[in-house]
This record gives structure tokens, C-alpha cells and sequence, in this order.
């Protein structure tokens, strides 16, 4: 098959960026132990990219760089992730999860360290610190997102199976589901509450306006009672819980303990989230205020719902017609924005912490698991490529992007929108580890969104219990090596699932058009037609279809 992009001297692009990829190495200077032992980390990942793009290879350097410098000693001598940028501190709703959690695949240590310090620093009552900083942790308010027992859990699913860290872990969180019981739940509906803006980290959103920033006296139990709206039943906050439960039912599982009374529980949160704070005519979740009033702001709450694991494939896709995918509400040309678009409140400025507009790389990384938990992968990548495009033509790595030009916004060296760009690297175009014992393939190509269309092939490393494996992808066919031996190949547009050892389980189809070609293994060829987001299962040497295609386009 002829290379995408041509022949130079006898020698394909497909040879040439193996060979650079087989060279490759981690040049991150750093002068301290824990800089040099998160950089040891990392090279123990095995983790390489090479493109033929130039500029494309720079930022996944740079980015490798930069993350670095964010893992320092923060509320103690252990080195934790740090949110970067203006943000000297590790904060519950970001850092210490979503963070950490992508973080796990790269530097692992690191990860762990940093999810272990919300325990390490809990208060006697169960409260979680909402941040950790350099003189200690602070527990002024919640500012609780992405459920921490899930990032948890999939560190310890990737990273081991270490059970003695996960029961610590597995206490303390249960602790702090009790404090939110008790404390976050006034009215007694079983929901949990927010007592400010900065309870969910919306900072300077529309959701909240006329709701200070902090609860009363900066007391995490108190809200101001003589604010005409105040408390608010949260749906992000409501499902969070819901989602945690479901993950902490695991653990206790995993550690021999009966998981039905957390089941139980989180369906129970379930029940109230829907009773207290979904519109069945809008199809949306929003706050309910004090008055029986709902807060009509169409945010990223929907989003962070979703990625709680609520709601079945059907309510997933009404979502994604309705809104996520829809050019008036959140999909704008570099989506995902913090308030629907056509709310006369949204505003698009970018240029500092603001959640009533702009794109934030947060919401972009928490984004991925709603996708991918219903099998919305093609869908995902609407998302990602864009973004992506931006972030490699951007000069620094920013909390904000401008939705309308994809131009980066507030602060730099944000560890949020560093791991964004190694992530999207690794959905789109290399080898990601799952917490379920599989690894992805896949075999995209970042493509171009600004100005002339201009093709691209990529190449990308891992090394995955000693063995290491490398994927090129010169835009025509993806080839896969084990321990530099060929592996398999097979036709751009698809995802090859492995077991961790590199047999092959599975093929998603990654392409809005259907990928017909051959999965080529062991000198045998298995011909094979795949829609969108469609998974075959290769049993008996022979594919049958596990899920059917299922697509649901942008809407206007």
C-alpha cells in the first residue's frame, strides 16, 4: 500500500518515524531529586511521540516539560501534582483528580502521592481538604467536581492493585461521604447542596450570580441564611456523590466487604438528583434554589453530570443532539464552552478565571469518560481535534481558549491543559492503558483545522509490563510493533483492542464513515467492514458484531 505521505530516498515516512521514535528520549532538565524522580518516572512509562509535523513534536515535548516543573513538595515533603500556572496548590476539584488521574498513566508515583495527601490531610469531622498549598491544607468550602473514588479506582485498576492503599483510601472517602450527608443535605431531600460559587469551582459563572463567592465566616457547614436563594440542591454536586458510591461499591467489593449498601446509596442520589434538579422539558439539570426555583443557566453542569455515569445510552444521546453537539449551545468551533451560547449571559472573554463563556481545558479533560462511558468515541474526537489543532499552534499551555479562534486565554504552564494535549495525543493517535486490563490502539492522525489542510502521520511508545510496544500511523495504515517484532496492522479509522500483553480483543470504528479493510496478524488477514463508534469482538479468529453502530451528528 502506498504511503500517505510519499517516499524520500527509498525510505517510507512509515520506517522513518519509527526509526525517530526508536531514538526518542525524555531531555527535561531539572535540578531537584523529586524533578528527577517524576522525569525517571516517566521514562519508565516508555511513553514517546514523533510526528512528521516539527511543531506538533515541539509542544508534546514542551508539554512534557512543563508538567514536570508542576510536581513539587506541596502541604508536606511528598511531591504532588500542582494545578500550575497562578495556582501554587493541589485542589480537590481538579488537581487532585481528574488531574492526577490522567497523570497516572505517566507518572504514576506522582499520582498516587497526590491523591493519597487528600486523605493524609483529612479533618478529624471527615471533611476533605478543598486544596492543599504550601503552608497546609484549607477546608473552607468543598469545591468538589470529578468524583475522586473513580479517579482513585482507576489508578489503582492501572497501577498495581495495590489493596492497602486503596483501604486507606476507601476509609477516608467513606468519611467524607458521611460529612457531606450530614452537612450538605439541609433540607433533607438527599441531594447534596451548594453553599457558594466556589463549592463547585464555577468562578464568576452566571449559574451563581447574586451567591457569594465563599460560604458564611469561610465555614464549609454554613451558608448565608439571609441570601434570598441560598442553599442550592446542585446537580454536579448530587451526581458526584451518586458516581462516588458507585465507585466506593467497588472498592468495598475489592476488598471483601459487602458494596450493596453503597449501591444502594448512590441509587438513592440518583432518585433525588432527577427528583430535585432535572427539567424533563428542557432535558437539562439545573440548581434548585431555596424558593423551589430552578437557577435557568445552561452550563457545564450538564457535562459534569454526564461524566458521573448518569443516565443510560438514550439519554446520552438526547444530550448530545440536544446540546453538547449543538452549535447554539456548547459546540462552538472549539468547543466545549461553560455556557451555552446562546444564553444572553454568556461571554466569551477569556482573558481571565471565568466559567460564563470561554472554553475551559478542565471541562475538555473531564469530557472524555461521559463519551467514551457510552461509547461515543467518534463524537469525542469533534472534540478533540480542534482543541488539539489549538493547543499545538499555542504558545503557552492556558486555562481558557477562546471558542470563536481557539486562542489561548488565562495563565500558563496549567497542568490542566498540559495533560490535555498528552491525552488527546494518546485517545487520538497512541497507546492508551485502561483500568478495565486493555490497551487502545488508535489509529487517527491529527488533522488540520486552521488554513490549508495539511497531512500528518505520527508515531507513538509504551512500554506495558516490560514489553514495549510502538504504533506508526503514516495516515493510510496504522502498524503496531511488540518488543520490535511486527505485531499487527490494520486500516486508519479504527481502534485496536488489546489485552496488556497485545492480543487482540476488540476493533472500535473511529471514523464517521465506514472503515472497510483488513486486520492483518501473523501472516493471516481478517477482512472487516466497521461503522461509527461500532466494536467487533475477535473470537475464534473471526469477527462478530458486540455493539452496533450508532452516530449522532452536530446539530444548529
Amino acid at each position: 500500500m502506498a504511503e500517505a505521505l510519499g517516499v524520500s530516498g527509498g525510505v517510507s515516512v512509515a520506517e522513518t518515524l519509527l526509526a525517530r521514535l526508536r531514538a526518542a528520549k525524555v531531555a527535561v532538565p531539572v535540578d531537584t531529586e523529586h524533578g528527577q524522580a517524576a522525569v525517571d518516572e516517566f521514562v519508565a512509562s516508555g511513553v514517546a511521540f514523533v510526528a512528521s509535523s516539527p511543531a506538533m513534536e515541539q509542544r508534546f515535548g514542551d508539554a512534557v516539560r512543563e508538567l514536570i516543573s508542576c510536581i513539587k513538595p506541596t502541604a508536606g515533603s511528598d511531591a504532588i501534582l500542582n494545578e500550575g500556572g497562578i495556582y501554587y496548590g493541589c485542589w480537590l476539584e481538579s488537581t487532585g483528580t481528574i488531574n492526577a488521574e490522567l497523570l497516572s498513566r505517566f507518572v504514576p508515583g506522582v499520582a498516587g502521592s497526590t491523591f493519597a495527601g487528600f486523605a493524609r490531610h483529612q479533618r478529624e469531622d471527615g471533611l476533605f481538604p478543598y486544596k492543599l498549598t504550601q503552608t497546609g491544607p484549607v477546608f473552607s468550602q468543598i469545591q468538589t467536581v470529578t468524583p475522586l473514588a473513580r479517579s482513585v479506582w482507576n489508578h489503582f485498576a492501572l497501577n498495581g492493585r495495590d489493596r492497602d492503599y486503596l483501604r486507606k483510601l476507601y476509609v477516608a472517602m467513606g468519611r467524607n461521604d458521611a460529612w457531606l450527608a450530614r452537612w450538605r443535605d439541609t433540607q433533607g431531600t438527599g441531594a447534596v447542596e451548594a453553599f457558594c460559587a466556589f463549592d463547585t469551582g464555577h468562578d464568576l459563572s452566571a449559574r451563581f450570580w447574586h451567591v457569594p463567592d465563599s460560604p458564611e465566616g469561610n465555614d464549609p457547614k454554613r451558608y448565608r441564611a439571609d441570601n434570598p436563594v441560598l442553599p442550592f440542591i446542585a446537580p454536579d454536586l448530587t451526581a458526584n456523590v451518586a458516581c462516588q458510591r458507585d465507585y466506593l461499591a467497588l472498592m468495598a467489593e475489592e476488598l471483601g466487604e459487602d458494596g450493596s449498601g453503597w449501591r444502594d446509596k448512590a441509587e438513592a442520589s440518583r432518585t433525588a438528583l432527577f427528583e430535585q434538579c432535572f427539567d424533563p422539558d428542557d432535558g437539562f439539570f439545573y440548581d434548585l434554589d431555596r424558593n423551589g426555583q430552578f437557577i435557568r443557566v445552561q452550563s457545564d453542569v450538564l457535562m459534569r453530570v454526564l461524566a458521573c455515569e448518569v443516565g443510560d445510552e438514550d439519554f446520552f444521546a438526547e444530550a448530545l443532539g440536544r446540546y453538547l453537539l449543538n452549535t447554539r449551545k456548547f459546540f462552538a468551533k472549539y468547543p466545549f464552552t461553560s455556557i451555552a451560547l446562546d444564553d444572553p449571559r454568556f461571554d466569551p472573554a477569556f482573558d481571565y478565571n471565568s466559567w460564563c463563556g470561554p472554553t475551559n481545558f478542565l471541562t475538555l479533560i473531564r469530557a472524555a469518560h461521559a463519551f467514551e462511558h457510552h461509547g461515543r468515541h467518534v463524537e469525542l474526537t469533534w472534540m478533540m481535534q480542534p482543541v488539539l489543532s489549538a493547543l499545538v499552534r499555542g504558545e503557552r499551555f492556558a486555562q481558557t481558549i477562546n471558542p470563536f479562534n481557539g486562542a489561548m486565554g488565562f495563565t500558563e504552564v496549567y497542568s490542566p491543559s498540559i495533560l490535555c494535549l498528552l491525552d488527546f495525543i494518546e485517545r487520538l493517535t497512541g497507546i492508551l492503558p485502561r483500568p478495565e486490563g486493555t490497551l487502545w490502539f488508535t489509529g487517527l492522525v491529527p488533522y488540520q483545522i486552521e488554513h490549508r489542510d495539511v497531512q500528518h502521520a505520527t508515531a507513538y511508545a509504551r512500554v506495558v509490563d516490560g514489553q514495549r510496544f510502538e504504533m506508526v500511523n503514516d495516515g493510510v495504515t496504522l502498524r503496531v510493533f511488540r518488543d520490535g517484532a511486527p505485531l499487527f496492522s490494520a486500516p486508519k479509522g479504527v481502534r485496536v483492542v488489546t489485552d496488556r500483553a497485545g492480543k487482540i480483543e476488540a476493533l472500535i470504528g473511529m471514523s464517521v464513515t465506514t472503515v472497510a479493510g483488513a486486520l492483518e496478524i501473523g501472516g493471516a488477514r481478517l477482512d472487516f467492514a466497521i461503522g461509527p463508534n461500532e466494536v467487533l469482538a475477535l473470537r475464534d479468529g473471526a469477527f462478530t458484531r458486540q455493539k452496533s453502530s450508532r452516530l449522532t451528528h452536530p446539530t444548529y
